[in-house]
């Protein structure tokens, strides 16, 4: 018996809604990588002096991504014919008086820290399982995110906020912002800056904000790095080096160990503290193994405390105690969401930030971690406008910690 072919159902109108808008999606996502792969030589082509431009022609910007291609295309296939016609004109000679020659290292616009450079991170952070955590209860009361307030322009700070009598420091020095309601929030925190210190300007300069930068304790010239941050609309938040569970990474100097006595613990939180003024808050570099060490812990997150200052655990354990400990001590703490450069590829960090977006249109706010790395600045000076394009708010990380604590946000 020879079936008929059964005719396909018709499509109802949610499902074409739904494929339009995954097209629409797909399309928008190649437009990003085409803009990250192409935009610096498109930058540069628009700088090229208006007497070496073609009279008549209106340089666009974004219409020049496929004139510079086609020309880098055009000279790289005509270098390759003349190489070919040069190497097939004669006979191979046998060299005379070879001389082996080093070139010295090429200068990229963004090199990564050398190794063997004093104070560079080994790592800029441990890998974890868990790239992306959701927890089960909500980061925000919803009905605080959409009470009713007026958007405002971000301020540029050149110094700490005026401080006021009775607030804790973290909301003294927190930048001015107020997110228009009913948006969905996504704090970037950038990890490890200060060290590399060409990449970290780069990432206050050329990323829109308000981002929230926290800074390794042992990098130098924290003081007028800081109050360049700052002057750029930037939340600062200091970065501290705990212990990792891998004794073969290294966390940089002054680190804290979970076998330390009490007071030298104290000791070296308070001078990670005192490196610099006009931070929020305190989260963790590395730390896989301290943050599980629940009486460690305590030592530390009391100091912070003491400070006025809140704690984003960096979650780089599943069993990190600081949590508990800071709802024990009543410590204001946060935690992070997602990773978006553990492998500092453009395609990978994009596709981290797909779920940094989904988690915040599913959850009202989320917090990303990022680093100070080429492909991390480069995916973000694009993705942040157009995510501000979608209805996404950037928001630093204090106004995280007011609408969690139910606070009015200023």
């Amino acid at each position: 018996m020879v079936r008929k072919p059964t005719k396909a159902k018709p499509k109802t109108q949610g499902q074409k809604k739904a494929q339009r808008q995954a097209k629409k999606h797909k399309a928008q996502h190649q437009a990003l990588r085409v803009k990250v792969l192409f935009g610096p030589l498109a930058r540069a082509w628009a700088k090229v002096p208006a007497s070496f431009r073609l009279p008549g022609l209106k340089h666009d910007i974004e219409k020049d991504y496929a004139a510079v291609f086609v020309s880098v295309l055009v000279v790289a296939l005509s270098g390759g014919y003349l190489g070919v016609q040069a190497l097939s004109g004669g006979a191979a000679k046998t060299p005379t008086n070879v001389i082996h020659q080093t070139l010295p290292k090429r200068d990229f616009i963004l090199p990564e820290p050398s190794l063997d450079t004093q104070y560079t991170p080994r790592a800029y952070e441990e890998k974890v399982v868990d790239e992306v955590f959701e927890p089960e209860e909500p980061v925000v009361d919803e009905t605080v995110v959409e009470a009713p307030v007026v958007e405002v322009e971000v301020a540029k700070l050149a110094a700490p906020m005026d401080k006021h009598a009775g607030e804790p420091l973290w909301m003294q020095n927190a930048i001015d912002y107020v997110p228009t309601p009913g948006q969905p929030m996504i704090a970037i925190v950038i990890d490890d800056m200060g060290v590399d210190r060409r990449r970290s300007k780069h990432m206050w300069e050329d990323v829109q904000g308000p981002l929230t930068l926290s800074f390794m304790t042992y990098a130098n010239d924290l003081a007028s790095q800081t109050q360049a941050a700052r002057a750029q609309g930037h939340e600062m938040m200091l970065h501290m080096s705990m212990e990792p569970s891998n004794s073969t990474i290294d966390a940089g100097p002054n680190v804290l160990i979970t076998g330390m006595e009490d007071a030298e613990l104290s000791k070296l939180t308070n001078w990670g503290l005192d490196r610099f003024e006009g931070f929020v808050g305190v989260n963790n570099h590395m730390g896989s193994r301290f943050t599980e060490n629940g009486p460690a812990m305590k030592v530390v997150l009391t100091e912070i405390q003491k400070r006025g200052l809140l704690f984003l655990d960096s979650r780089t354990s599943p069993k990190s105690v600081a949590g508990k400990v800071s709802q024990d001590l009543g410590l204001p703490t946060l935690v992070r969401n997602v990773f978006i450069d553990n492998d500092n590829e453009i395609d990978k960090v994009l596709k981290q930030l797909d779920e940094v977006e989904r988690l915040a249109r599913k959850r009202g706010v989320v917090i990303a971690i990022g680093h100070p790395r080429e492909a991390t600045i480069e995916v973000l000076k694009t993705w942040v406008p157009e995510a501000l394009n979608r209805g996404l708010a950037i928001v630093p990380i204090s106004t995280v910690m007011r609408l969690k604590l139910g606070l009015k946000v200023n």
